[in-house]
């Protein structure tokens, strides 16, 4: 899952108030370190979006973005958001605080409870936080915490139903 966002602009009113007084080459390099800085600024705020909303660390977020810069041969810059849904366990070891075992089910972190579930080892390491689908024993279904980018995802949903509602 991820999020893209790509910063373009052709800078018609500032070419027609720069066409005299600077060279072309330089001309280029302002636009793209203008668009730089700009992708920058969105590149904090997005992460302090997905802080605020997902209480993971900040440069855990941070380092699930990436930004391809603007050039002056290019004026384009690209900002991306990308991870996968993270286990329960490690969203909670991620969060700040190791999952629990209560007698009614897991408390993973400051996610909360989750009722009927536990603590697992499977046979080749991996350590997650399961419940039973059934009263049966087995299957089992992992859970999950969200992933990186779903603040974003969720926010712009709601971004369009408020745009729709108006």
């Amino acid at each position: 899952m991820s999020v893209t966002v790509r910063v373009t602009d052709t800078f018609d009113k500032l070419e027609r108030a720069f066409r005299d007084l600077v060279p072309v080459e330089r001309r280029n390099a302002a636009y793209a370190r203008a668009i730089n800085k700009a992708v920058a600024q969105a590149r904090t705020q997005w992460v302090r979006f997905i802080v605020k909303s997902t209480q993971l660390p900040y440069g855990y977020v941070r380092s699930a973005t990436v930004v391809f810069n603007a050039s002056a041969a290019r004026p384009t810059a690209t900002l991306t958001v990308s991870g996968r849904y993270l286990t329960l366990f490690r969203y909670a070891l991620a969060a700040g605080g190791k999952p629990f075992l209560l007698p009614s089910g897991v408390v993973a972190g400051r996610w909360g409870m989750h009722r009927g579930a536990f603590i697992a080892k499977m046979p080749n390491g991996h350590i997650g936080i399961f419940a039973r689908t059934s009263k049966k024993r087995l299957p089992l279904k992992q859970l999950y915490g969200p992933s990186v980018p779903r603040p974003l995802l969720d926010e712009r949903k709601v971004g369009v139903n408020k745009d729709a509602a108006k």
